[in-house]
């Protein structure tokens, strides 16, 4: 396996709010850290994008988020 990929049974939860408190709110409100999820990097604007180059730009309505991805791994 080479360092981009991760096991198949890895999860991966992407939150996106207005800011990063509405972020950690619902983090904690979902329970997320009880289910061993941890943070994969920093909060921040993000750009979405679909894979063929598309903006989704639509899919928000144009409005600048912020989003957080959480990761947990596989249980073996």
């Amino acid at each position: 396996m080479t360092h981009n990929e991760t096991p198949r049974d890895d999860e991966f939860v992407t939150i996106i709010g207005t800011d990063a408190d509405e972020i950690s709110r619902t983090f904690c409100a979902q329970g997320m850290a009880d289910q061993q999820f941890a943070i994969v990097h920093r909060m921040g604007k993000h750009r979405f994008a679909f894979a063929d180059g598309e903006q989704a730009g639509a899919l928000f309505d144009g409005r600048p988020l912020v989003a957080a991805t959480f990761a947990r791994r596989a249980r073996t």
